[in-house]
């Protein structure tokens, strides 16, 4: 079957411009450690790299475009190939596309579990790590991104040590996807699946290390899955690493009924998920 046919399905990558307004979302911790309570990646159980999205192309352009006109303004006599660092990198999914638009790319990670996913990207070089403490050099970046990760921060400590690292006029690129719960069949997907999709475009991270006001570009796109995949991708949410088995056991069974009986998906049938990505940019 196709999308429910009562909602609108969003366009494949075509730039937006507002937004819904959204319920809260549930609170995170303020920084990433090696415990499951702060950190509930380290105890991810390998289906993150498979089954997470990736990021639309415009929304790595976005981030490619600022990070080259930052360098063209305030060095322009700078050589070689830009540099990115790539803060809470997961499974490497934002670096390996940086990389393919021709930046060289340290990737930050304090998760083994996360790192462990990674392919092997020639450009890419892996460092165990915080975004309050990196350990990466002093100006040396023209751009740092949080993908999916700046939610997990101190946005104080991430905002200083982003500063630090960052060249002069340096870009903070802060990127989140989600699944676009303006349509109503998507918002309940993720109410099922506790996805805490909803970071929204009228309120904007607030680092520290006294960057300019920040600017957003969205970007909506659909992804498609099978319903088992989508079942694996709930698996992969920190509210079910963190949740005892029969809160586990419940949160599939209500998948299963939803994608199955309610919405009546056959095994292996394709999905149309429509996403937004938000990508919030700000300089020195």
């Amino acid at each position: 079957m196709s999308a429910p046919n009562n909602e609108a399905v969003a366009g494949r990558a075509a730039t937006t411009h507002s937004w819904p307004q959204y319920g809260d979302r549930d609170t995170m911790p303020n920084s990433m450690s090696g415990s499951l309570d702060a950190n509930p990646f380290v105890g991810e159980g390998g289906a993150y790299n498979s089954v997470r999205p990736a990021y639309p192309d415009e929304a790595v352009a976005a981030l490619i475009d600022a990070a080259r006109s930052g360098r063209g303004v305030n060095a322009p006599g700078r050589d070689g190939p830009l540099r990115a660092a790539d803060i809470g990198a997961g499974t490497g999914k934002m670096s390996e596309l940086l990389v393919r638009g021709g930046l060289l790319v340290d990737a930050v990670e304090p998760s083994d579990a996360m790192r462990s996913q990674a392919s092997s990207v020639e450009g890419v070089r892996w460092h165990d790590g915080v975004a309050e403490d990196t350990g990466l050099p002093n100006g040396l970046y023209d751009i740092v991104v949080f993908a999916q990760s700046w939610h997990w921060m101190d946005p104080e400590r991430a905002g200083l040590e982003a500063a630090r690292i960052l060249a002069p006029g340096g870009v903070l690129g802060i990127v989140w996807n989600q699944m676009a719960v303006s349509i109503p069949w998507v918002h309940r997907l993720t109410r099922i699946m506790r996805s805490g999709d909803v970071h929204r475009p009228d309120r904007p991270p607030t680092p520290g290390g006294n960057f300019a006001p920040m600017t957003l570009t969205q970007v909506a796109w659909e992804d498609r899955m099978t319903p088992e995949e989508i079942l694996t991708l709930g698996t992969t949410r920190s509210s079910y690493i963190r949740s005892s088995e029969a809160g586990r056991a419940r949160m599939q069974e209500n998948l299963r009924w939803y994608l199955y009986d309610h919405l009546g998906y056959a095994p292996g049938e394709q999905v149309t998920i429509p996403y937004a990505t938000l990508v919030w940019l700000t300089h020195l």
